[in-house]
């Protein structure tokens, strides 16, 4: 069964997958993702994995939180995003899931808090 940590890492900092391997890998084929009350399909998601993919260097993330029971997750963490222009995002996000018969997720609701969000200085190395 994956756990979301898995995900994130195969997501984001994994580059020996490619973004469609890594989403096949913990997503399910008609997996579905609430965030912030805004749903999106796989290929949307996979298009916003791309993108971040594109601007993340890498993520750190800390599992504050973690609970499976059957085909339900539920999971608190802290995301530490380093971009590629220097600038940093921390969030801590809230989720609640459902795996497939596979152990893939199904379908995730999440909330995410800002918790910092640095932008490089122009000029500053």
């Amino acid at each position: 069964m994956t756990t979301l940590k898995d995900a994130i890492e195969d997501l984001l900092n994994n580059r020996q997958l490619t973004a469609a391997e890594a989403v096949d890998r913990h997503f399910g084929p008609d997996f579905r993702q609430r965030t912030n009350g805004t749903w999106d399909d796989r290929a949307t998601f996979l298009a916003r994995i791309n993108h971040f993919r594109d601007v993340v260097a890498h993520a750190t993330i800390t599992v504050l939180d973690e609970l499976g029971d059957a085909d339900r997750y539920a999971e608190r963490h802290v995301i530490d995003l380093l971009e590629r222009d220097g600038g940093r995002i921390r969030q801590e996000v809230y989720v609640f899931a459902t795996r497939d018969p596979d152990g893939r997720f199904a379908r995730i609701e999440e909330t995410t808090l800002l918790l910092e969000q640095q932008q490089e200085m122009p000029g500053s190395t």
